[in-house]
């Protein structure tokens, strides 16, 4: 499966286990959430390197692992972090903690439409330090002391990579063959027949992941509690997770929220943000109890990237956070004091790809907007001069 001797990130690609499965975009972007959102939900010890060039379907999941305090990230793309950037289209996750670690690597150049890639992954492998050095070779800050404070796996687990690999790939197959999205929408509208084929192909699915706890519990009263089976479950759990959401596509998951518990949240997980550029942050004084609906995740996310965006265009400054209701409906202003936003940037700001920031994706606005319209409700830049900058999230409310 692997050879200590490899020099370069991209030659695990051509590993002979894995040189005949091609993952497409939707099942990678899958495999990740299934990977980093027990992370995420648990706040976990632990530090995460990452390239991942199109952040499309995961800014959610990104957004809330940068708010856990103790989970160290380090994007790669970013300036100043490796000595030469020769990776081109190569894109991976190397993750570490006390009793969980792993490495995916991935790369769409070698597909003409960038859709399909090959994917080599390992989970709790001594194999994981060996792909670390090759990465910190390349690398100005020395993190050898931090990732080796876990204590990182000393053994290879293969039948366990074995197993989730196989997992893996019954994933892709029905992603592809229902042609679904992992965010939750379809890829194409689907008649009757379609979601029919959708729910048998999840069932046949969850028929394997029942043969494969059957045996993880075998295992587990052969050899007792094991951490690398703990492994198994937790991303066997998760799947079956996912595809119970492919089942039941059409639930919006829309729930009653309380908007001012929404954004003391918001602002309480977006002050240490705020502080890297000395500004603070304000919550206006307003005690009423408005109401809408929506999902709380989604919504949080929304407020945390605009709250983000505005803290990276000031310093020494308090944002500010006014809600009120106006017609039923409410209205959320997020203001910093900023430069003015040009004509040019504010008449595309929201458009899909577009962004004016270095390592930017162009997803944030845009995917905000779109879900807030889900809702039937808007986000619009109100207003920016050479005085401030004011984003509106309109919304109905109950």
């Amino acid at each position: 499966m692997y050879k200590k001797q490899r020099k370069n990130l991209k030659s695990f690609l051509n590993l002979d286990t894995y040189n005949d499965d091609v993952f497409s975009r939707n099942s990678m972007n899958t495999i990740i959430r299934a990977l980093l959102e027990p992370v995420a939900n648990h706040n976990t010890n632990s530090i995460l390197f990452s390239r991942i060039k199109n952040k499309e379907g995961l800014e959610g999941l990104i957004k809330r692992l940068e708010y856990c305090t103790n989970v160290e990230m380090t994007d790669v793309l970013e300036p100043g972090i490796i000595k030469r950037d020769d990776y081109v289209e190569l894109e991976f996750l190397i993750f570490t903690s006390a009793r969980y670690n792993f490495a995916l690597i991935w790369d769409y150049s070698t597909d003409k439409e960038k859709n399909y890639t090959k994917s080599f992954f390992l989970a709790n492998s001594r194999c994981i330090n060996d792909i670390f050095e090759i990465l910190q070779e390349n690398m100005y800050i020395d993190y050898r002391e931090k990732f080796y404070l876990h204590k990182p796996e000393r053994r290879d687990n293969e039948l366990l990579n074995e197993a989730m690999f196989n997992v893996f790939k019954k994933l892709n197959n029905s992603i592809e063959e229902g042609g679904y999205d992992i965010e939750g929408d379809l890829i194409v509208d689907l008649e009757d027949e379609s979601e029919e084929k959708i729910r048998e192909i999840s069932h046949e699915i969850k028929n394997e992941l029942s043969i494969l706890d059957i045996y993880t519990t075998i295992l587990e009263k052969e050899l007792g509690k094991n951490k690398n089976l703990d492994v198994i479950k937790k991303s066997t759990s998760m799947i079956a997770f996912h595809l119970n959401r492919l089942k039941h596509y059409d639930s919006r998951e829309i729930e009653e929220i309380n908007i001012r518990d929404l954004l003391l949240e918001a602002i309480q997980m977006t002050e240490g943000v705020v502080n890297i550029n000395n500004n603070k942050i304000k919550l206006s004084e307003n005690n009423q109890d408005y109401k809408i609906f929506g999902n709380y995740d989604k919504l949080l996310s929304v407020l945390l990237n605009i709250i983000k965006n505005g803290s990276e265009a000031t310093k020494n400054d308090e944002i500010s956070v006014e809600f009120k209701e106006e017609n039923n409906i409410l209205l959320i202003d997020i203001k910093n004091h900023g430069e003015k936003i040009n004509e040019t940037v504010a008449s595309r700001i929201f458009e899909k790809g577009y962004t004016t920031k270095q390592e930017g994706t162009g997803y944030g606005l845009y995917s905000s907007k779109r879900y807030l319209k889900e809702l039937r409700g808007d986000i619009t830049l109100l207003s920016s001069d050479e005085n401030e900058t004011i984003f509106r999230i309109s919304l109905p409310t109950i």
